[in-house]
């Protein structure tokens, strides 16, 4: 009897089965703001600048180096160890939850970088004199594609984690450089010289991630907090001076058309080596000052660990 009782039940069990909720993709379009900084990355991560000539006034002639902070007067010097990804961040995705508790996710990310800045004695420098003062300003804006899967860990009715790992992919911005230098001793006189330039990054490809508390409230919103991580380093692909002012004894004159009247002596193109046909007058006799210099690349550092906080929007009915 009891084998036909159960004959009778299995269509109305497979009834029931077939018409109960099943989870079903939710689309959401997400909000946050972020602030990341250099945190326990390794101090490989060194910002660099450009130091002046011995025997120039161009700003061209001058050679890139690694920023530093003079620690002592024996000419001992400390790296500025910094990523330029440091400062706020804000980011606007589009995506969509799976079924199997795995997200696809599409975002914007707008990066309004910190200031990194240095202050060191330049010592040896026969144009500029005895006591010569650079103070350094470096900064960062760029917008940045961030494609990227996601995980849910559910810990309750409510709460859940997510891992998230994605890519970094920037498509627009810029690192400025804002430099004074100050030659009390210089062989013009009193001397003091403000420049800025802006350094233009190639394509270039990171990888970011990260680990967040989500709270859901009602059927369409969720809150949530989290700690992330990018890896990620820029080549310089060209730059530019956009300020020169030098001021000789009170006397302040723009240089931008006298010290830099040709392109090669305002801007300056990122290459992976330098050989004899370079445009670069140290290893090329027949260099054409009217491109710009030729000068070996260099890498930017965008490494970060960050904290961010945000909110979810989510379409439809769960």
């Amino acid at each position: 009897m009891r084998y036909l009782v159960l004959l009778f039940l299995l269509p109305l069990i497979g009834f029931s089965q077939e018409n109960s909720p099943k989870p079903k993709s939710r689309w959401y379009i997400k909000a946050a703001v972020g602030y990341g900084t250099k945190g326990l990355l390794p101090q490989e991560f060194t910002v660099k600048s450009i130091s002046p000539s011995n025997t120039s006034l161009k700003v061209t002639e001058g050679s890139i180096q690694d920023m530093t902070n003079n620690i002592d007067s024996t000419g001992q010097r400390s790296l500025v160890h910094d990523t330029y990804s440091k400062g706020f961040n804000y980011l606007l995705a589009f995506g969509v939850k799976l079924p199997s508790r795995i997200g696809l996710e599409l975002g914007v990310l707008w990066l309004q970088g910190g200031k990194i800045k240095s202050h060191s004695v330049i010592e040896g420098n026969t144009l500029l004199g005895p006591s010569a003062v650079m103070d350094v300003s470096t900064y960062s804006r760029g917008l940045a594609i961030l494609p990227a899967v996601t995980y849910d860990f559910p810990l309750g009715t409510n709460w859940f984690i997510q891992g998230r790992f994605g890519l970094s992919i920037p498509v627009a911005g810029a690192i400025y450089h804002d430099v004074e230098l100050n030659g009390p001793n210089s062989f013009l006189g009193n001397s003091t010289a403000k420049i800025t330039s802006e350094t233009k990054p190639t394509f270039s490809l990171g990888i970011n991630g990260g680990l967040g508390l989500h709270r859901r409230l009602g059927q369409h919103f969720e809150i949530f907090a989290g700690i992330t991580g990018q890896h990620m380093s820029l080549f310089g692909k060209s730059l530019q001076i956009t300020r020169y002012d030098l001021t000789i004894n009170g006397f302040t004159i723009n240089q931008l058309n006298d010290l830099t009247a040709t392109t090669y002596d305002n801007e300056i193109n990122f290459v992976t080596e330098l050989n004899q046909n370079s445009n670069n007058t140290e290893i090329n006799s027949n260099t054409d000052l009217s491109k710009p210099k030729d000068e070996l690349r260099v890498s930017s550092p965008f490494s970060n660990i960050g904290f961010g906080i945000g909110m979810n929007f989510l379409f439809g009915k769960n």
